[in-house]
């Protein structure tokens, strides 16, 4: 299926650029700041959230089902995360745990996707 497909680019295309830019962040390094690096995540997560409403819109798939709901709310913990980890922390150390924490989650909404399970 094509639009899955999409999907899993999508989650790869996020996973990767948020791991490179806390990397770039950790590192103090200049391109973080630079314009495309700050809007290109935002395209790719709006591409990552449109296909994933599609799936659940095409595969008849209620966003209350478990492992749905799981995947949502590890999304909002993620975001929060991410932007202690990126806009509030102000030390390297306190940025590195919101990091390091927003990649488990991340890590733990790859494996509910791929076993459709909460408990994977």
């Amino acid at each position: 299926m094509l639009l899955l497909k999409l999907h899993v680019l999508f989650v790869l295309l996020s996973g990767f650029g948020f791991f490179m830019r806390g990397l770039g962040h950790l590192r103090g390094q200049p391109w973080v700041q630079r314009k495309l690096v700050r809007i290109l995540p935002h395209v790719v997560d709006t591409g990552l959230l449109a296909t994933a409403i599609a799936l659940l819109v095409t595969l008849e798939i209620s966003p209350l089902t478990d492992w749905v709901l799981a995947k949502i709310i590890a999304l909002v913990a993620y975001i929060v995360l991410g932007v202690f980890a990126f806009r509030i922390a102000k030390t390297p150390a306190r940025k590195a745990v919101f990091w390091g924490l927003a990649l488990l989650v991340f890590a733990y909404m790859y494996g509910v996707a791929i076993t459709k399970s909460v408990t994977w």
